[in-house]
C-alpha cells in the first residue's frame, strides 16, 4: 500500500491530546538515518552517509571537507554533484552544471549531466531552463533530440554581456543538449544555458535573480524513479508492520473531515476544532466553524494541506446599503491564520483604487487600480489584485477609492467588492452580487513543512477507517502524514515501514 508522505505543523493546545493520538516517544538504537548532517544540510531518506541509511549506491552521499566547510554530495555517472538541500520528500536541490557555449575562457561543455541508467531525472513541473547571451535562440534538446522548450535572449546593443531568457520546459528527461542559433550577426558571442530550479531565484526580467555569465553552476532539482530500486522501494530495509489505530472519519452534509476537527469534541471556549453540524431551512445538514462569535459554513477539508474553505463574508461591498466596511474576521488569538498560498485578492468594479492593509491601517499590503470604466462601455469589471499575501496573516482591511474621472458622462458609482478568495473559486464577468454575502476563503491549520518521516513500532500511528491517510504524532506540534496513492505515479513517496 503505497503513500505520499509530508511533515506539516501543527499549531495545536494541549487538548488536542484528547482528539488525536499521543506519541510515546522511543529510544532508537538505529543510526539517525534521515537525520544525518553534512554541513548545513540535513541528509534526508533514502540518501545517507552510513551504509545503513541507504539501500542503493545511487543515493549515497559524500561528505567532503572544501575550504567553504563541509559539502555533501552524491556521484551520479562519474560526475560528482553537491547537495544543496532536500526541499522536496521526493526530490533534492542539487548543484547543476552550467553549459557553456564559445566561451573561450571557460572550458566548455556541449551536454549536460547524463541521468540514464540511474533513478534520476530532471522534471518539468520543478525545474526551468535558462540562457544567458545576446540574441541567440537557445534550445534545450531531449536526449532523442526532441525539443523541449527554448528561449530568444534579448539582444546586447550596448555590448553588455549580461542579458538573457527563461523558458518553462516540457516532458521529464535524463540528459539533454543545447542549441544556440543566432538571431543577429553580432550574436556570436560567449553564451551558456542551463536546467534550472524556478523556485531558488528570485524572479526577474530578462533572467532570474543571481545568475549571470559568470555562473558556473546553479540549483537544479533531481526527482527519482523508486521502480529502479525494485519491490521495496528505494528507502531503508522495511522496518516490519506497523500497529496502528483506526480512526473513524466524521461528515456532516457533503464534508468530510477528521482529526484535528471533531464533531465530539468537549464544549470548550478554546476548542477551535469543533465542527458544529445544523440543519439548514431545507433539512441538509451544514458544517461550520464558530470563530469569535461567528459561524462560518465549512465547504472543503484538506488534510495535506492544512487548510479548511470556509464560506467568509465579503469583505468590502458597496452594492447595498447594508454594505460591509471592508475589515475582515479578526483571527488574531485563535489557531487559524488566511492560507497566503491558496487565497487571491479579488475586486470587481471599474474606475477604483483597491488598497489592502494588514491588521493596521498603516501596515499596507499592496493594491490595484481598477480599469476605466470607459473600457467596453462597462460599468463593472472583474479584475485580479497581484499581491503578495504575507504568511501568518490573522486580519486585513480592504478599502476601495472612487477615481473615476470627473468629466466622464458615463460617471457612475460602480457596484463592487474586494476580498480575500480561495485560488480554485471559478469568478466571471457574469458574477451576480445580488443575492451573495459571502465568498470561499481558505483558513491554514496546519504549516506544511516538507521533509520525511518513518512509521514504526515506535510511534502511536493512527489511520482513518478508509486508510486514506495515516499520521502519527512526532511531538506537540508535529505530525507525519502520509495519504494514499490513487495515481499511477511509479515515483511517488510512500509511508516508510508500512506494510
Amino acid at each position: 500500500m503505497g503513500f505520499q508522505l509530508e511533515i506539516y505543523f501543527i499549531p495545536l493546545l494541549l487538548f488536542l491530546f484528547l482528539l488525536c493520538p499521543i506519541l510515546q516517544a522511543a529510544e532508537s538504537q538505529e543510526p539517525a538515518c534521515g537525520k544525518e548532517v553534512c554541513g548545513n544540510i540535513t541528509i534526508q531518506s533514502p540518501f545517507g552517509i552510513d551504509s545503513s541509511c541507504y539501500t542503493h549506491s545511487w543515493f549515497r552521499v559524500t561528505c567532503k571537507s572544501t575550504r567553504n566547510g563541509e559539502k555533501p554530495s552524491i556521484n551520479v555517472n562519474g560526475i560528482d554533484l553537491e547537495v544543496l538541500d532536500s526541499i522536496y520528500s521526493d526530490a533534492i536541490l542539487i548543484s547543476n552544471p552550467v553549459t557553456y557555449i564559445k566561451c573561450e575562457r571557460i572550458s566548455e561543455a556541449s551536454v549536460s549531466v547524463n541521468l540514464s541508467g540511474t533513478p534520476f531525472f530532471f522534471s518539468s513541473d520543478k525545474n526551468g531552463f535558462g540562457s544567458v547571451g545576446c540574441g541567440n535562440l537557445a534550445t534545450v534538446l531531449s536526449n532523442e533530440a526532441d525539443s523541449l522548450g527554448g528561449c530568444v535572449q534579448p539582444r546586447c546593443d550596448d555590448g553588455a554581456s549580461e542579458s538573457g531568457c527563461f523558458t518553462q520546459i516540457t516532458g521529464n528527461f535524463t540528459s539533454y543538449s543545447v542549441n544556440m542559433t543566432a538571431m543577429y550577426p553580432d550574436s556570436n558571442r560567449c553564451a551558456s544555458a542551463f536546467i534550472f530550479s524556478a523556485f531558488s531565484f528570485s524572479s526577474g526580467y530578462p533572467l532570474p535573480t543571481g545568475i549571470n555569465i559568470g555562473a558556473t553552476h546553479v540549483p537544479a532539482v533531481l526527482s527519482w524513479n523508486s521502480t529502479y530500486c525494485g519491490d521495496g522501494g528505494c528507502g531503508r530495509p522495511g522496518l516490519g508492520p506497523i500497529n496502528f489505530n483506526t480512526y473513524k472519519v466524521e461528515s456532516c452534509g457533503n464534508v468530510t473531515f477528521h482529526c484535528p476537527f471533531s464533531m465530539k469534541a468537549q464544549d470548550d471556549s478554546n476548542n477551535w476544532f469543533k465542527v458544529i453540524c445544523n440543519k439548514s431551512a431545507n433539512g441538509k445538514e451544514v458544517p461550520l466553524l464558530n470563530i469569535n462569535g461567528t459561524n462560518l459554513q465549512i465547504l472543503d477539508f484538506n488534510f495535506l494541506d492544512g487548510t479548511v474553505k470556509v464560506n467568509h463574508p465579503i469583505t468590502y461591498f458597496n452594492c447595498r446599503k447594508n454594505h460591509h466596511n471592508g475589515m475582515s474576521l479578526n483571527l488574531t488569538g485563535t489557531r487559524f491564520y488566511y492560507s497566503d498560498s491558496d487565497n487571491i485578492f479579488w475586486s470587481l468594479g471599474c474606475g477604483n483604487l483597491v488598497t489592502i492593509f494588514g491588521n493596521k491601517t498603516e501596515n499596507l499590503i499592496g493594491g490595484c487600480l481598477q480599469p476605466s470604466c470607459r473600457i467596453n462601455n462597462k460599468t463593472s469589471s472583474i479584475v485580479g489584485c497581484p499581491l503578495t499575501i504575507p504568511k501568518g496573516l490573522s486580519s486585513f482591511f480592504a478599502n476601495m477609492s472612487d477615481m473615476v474621472d470627473s468629466s466622464d458622462y458615463r460617471r457612475k458609482r460602480s457596484c463592487g467588492f474586494a476580498s480575500l478568495i480561495s485560488y480554485d473559486f471559478d469568478l466571471t464577468d457574469d458574477f451576480d452580487l445580488s443575492n451573495r454575502t459571502h465568498i470561499p476563503t481558505q483558513l491554514q491549520w496546519g504549516t506544511l513543512i516538507s521533509g520525511e518521516c518513518y512509521l514504526n513500532d515506535s510511534l502511536d500511528t493512527s489511520c482513518t477507517f478508509d486508510g486514506d491517510y495515516c499520521w502519527s504524532r512526532l511531538s506537540a506540534n508535529h505530525l507525519c502524514l502520509c495519504k494514499r496513492d490513487i495515481g499511477d505515479i511509479s515515483y511517488s513517496r510512500s509511508c516508510k515501514g508500512m506494510s
